[in-house]
């Protein structure tokens, strides 16, 4: 039955990425808010026991790395700059998969398909021959997955499914996410951990805040159920990119958007004050994000800060790193890492799977997405995406202080690639082009005209 399910799941994907459709992003948002809940349900009712090696949560796996086909296939349509830097992460999971493969053997390949389904997600929403129409709709797809997420964790928050608390059971995560109760368990709703669910929600909300044309129905009303639920993972981390992305946005582009901004203190304040009072078991909440008032004295931010002290050192010594599989889903599936503790600091993580040469690859890859997104506008670009991508890779780089976000699919990796497509450019005409998902492309201007 694992099979036939796994099969369902990954067979619409494979059509799409043989078809080169753009559809294939959108479907990979709901493979990855869904795929984990569906699993423990085929635990609970099928199987009768938990299955660490389902096949199930394999397919956000194969179905992100599936990205890779149609990406691979046009990257000849990426300009010489981005063709650059997409070389260079190339080069940074080469080396680490190497290495890994030395290191933790088949776990390196675990890991390798997590940073194939992210950076792939990049090189397909960079390289398609889509509309702004289609690169719009990609952003409302993770809204409507989020929806989904969100909805379903105040269900689980109010009832603890016993397929969840089985799965809860299973793990041994009872204390870590509180005790098996309505109202005095962490949320993780369909994802397979409360930071990753926090992080997946919280994502799909940044979109929906920095433009109108990215918010699905319900417009702020949504926006605030995604928060609300963010706020029942206990993840107070997210907070702080949601709002220090909101604020780069307009301190980037001239203060356009500082409305916005506004709206979301208006809505963080009344929620956190007003809103927090009329959860049922909002003591246990409050007591959480109280600690952030003292940050100093937080047990959660002096272990990270410990992490990345001991992190670096370990790092300057191990010039080749541990490789792909040393952290992630291929140390917890083959258990072959040695250093997951640098799971809660993504700089030294980077740098454990990367190693010192795969390390500086991707970021001098970062730091030329922000040149050439830097770059575009002073050519007098004028996309949403061009101001709104610099926020957003800020609000990566920030987060990487608390875990390594890049080694999988999110959305951010589509909107980083959708932001350095040819179709931001600022001198573009369009020409139809035949077997398309959409009836334009965008081809740039002789140089002289730039």
């Amino acid at each position: 039955m694992e099979w036939l399910i796994a099969l369902v799941i990954i067979a619409p994907a494979l059509y799409m990425a043989a078809t080169s459709s753009s559809y294939l992003l959108d479907y990979v948002f709901f493979v990855v808010a869904l795929n984990r809940g569906i699993r423990r349900l085929v635990d609970y009712f099928i199987n009768g026991a938990f299955n660490p090696f389902s096949l199930i949560s394999l397919t956000q796996l194969v179905v992100g790395a599936l990205i890779m086909v149609p990406a691979l296939s046009r990257i000849n349509r990426l300009t010489p700059p981005v063709r650059n830097l997409s070389y260079l992460i190339m080069l940074a999971i080469a080396h680490g998969t190497i290495i890994g493969v030395m290191n933790a053997g088949i776990g390196a390949f675990y890991s390798l398909g997590e940073w194939m389904a992210g950076f792939g997600a990049f090189l397909f929403a960079a390289t398609a021959p889509v509309t702004s129409g289609t690169m719009d709709r990609w952003m409302k797809s993770s809204g409507y997955a989020a929806l989904l997420v969100a909805l379903y964790g105040w269900y689980q928050y109010f009832t603890i499914p016993p397929w969840d608390a089985f799965w809860v059971t299973s793990v041994n995560f009872v204390g870590y996410l509180g005790v098996l109760k309505p109202m005095e368990m962490s949320v993780f709703s369909t994802m397979h951990e409360r930071g990753p669910c926090a992080s997946f929600l919280a994502w799909a909300a940044i979109p929906m805040i920095l433009h109108p044309r990215w918010r699905i129905f319900g417009g702020w009303l949504t926006i605030i159920l995604l928060l609300s639920v963010v706020v029942l993972t206990m993840s107070r981390t997210m907070f702080t990119i949601v709002a220090l992305v909101a604020m780069l946005q307009p301190a980037l582009s001239k203060g356009v958007g500082i409305g916005r901004v506004v709206v979301l203190a208006a809505v963080l304040g009344i929620g956190g004050t007003v809103g927090l009072e009329h959860i049922p078991g909002s003591e246990r909440i409050t007591a959480r994000f109280d600690t952030l008032k003292d940050m100093q004295n937080d047990g959660s931010f002096k272990g990270r800060m410990e992490i990345l002290t001991s992190g670096v050192t370990w790092v300057l010594v191990h010039p080749l790193g541990l490789g792909l599989g040393s952290s992630g889903m291929g140390a917890g599936r083959i258990n072959g890492g040695t250093q997951e503790g640098f799971c809660d600091s993504g700089y030294v993580e980077v740098f454990s799977q990367f190693g010192w040469l795969g390390g500086l690859a991707f970021f001098a890859a970062l730091a030329q997405i922000w040149m050439e997104l830097s770059r575009r506008i002073k050519q007098g670009g004028d996309d949403t995406f061009l101001y709104t991508g610099r926020a957003v890779l800020l609000g990566c780089l920030v987060f990487l202080y608390v875990g390594n976000i890049f080694g999988g699919f999110s959305l951010f990796w589509v909107f980083l690639g959708t932001s350095v497509n040819r179709l931001t450019k600022p001198v573009l005409y369009f020409q139809p082009v035949a077997n398309s998902d959409d009836s334009a492309l965008p081809y740039e201007q002789p140089h002289s005209a730039l």
